[in-house]
């Protein structure tokens, strides 16, 4: 794992499980539904920022190793497979109205670089 990924995401579950115990001890202390309920959130926000961690990681280790040694398509299967365990938040979500056009404006891909963002037809 990336030294910097894993330092990080080891950070945010050492947090995120300090702030579960408080969470725990809140329901014990019977606090307003609606307080635990916010920092519910918070941990969920914390958990999804490291499973963005371990998504980043995986596409710049394995999944490029994969690539690179011909075994892409099983380890892409793989990781849209895991994908649908994976909350992604609605900000981040794709308007299904939206020009596909618009997400190739910059693309990071060579298989599309050379079309000013076009598909291949």
């Amino acid at each position: 794992m990336e030294a910097d990924l894993k330092r990080d995401a080891a950070l945010r579950l050492k947090v995120a499980a300090g702030h579960l115990e408080s969470i725990r001890r809140m329901v014990d202390q019977e606090v307003y539904c609606v307080n635990i309920m916010k920092q519910v959130a918070a941990v969920q926000a914390s958990l999804e920022q490291v499973q963005r961690l371990m998504l980043r990681n995986h596409l710049m280790t394995c999944v490029s190793d994969a690539v690179r040694h011909g075994m892409g398509t099983p380890i892409i299967d793989e990781l849209v497979d895991a994908m649908k365990y994976m909350p992604f938040s609605a900000g981040e979500a794709i308007a299904p109205d939206a020009p596909l056009h618009a997400l190739l404006e910059h693309p990071v891909c060579q298989c599309h670089a050379d079309n000013g963002g076009k598909t291949h037809e």
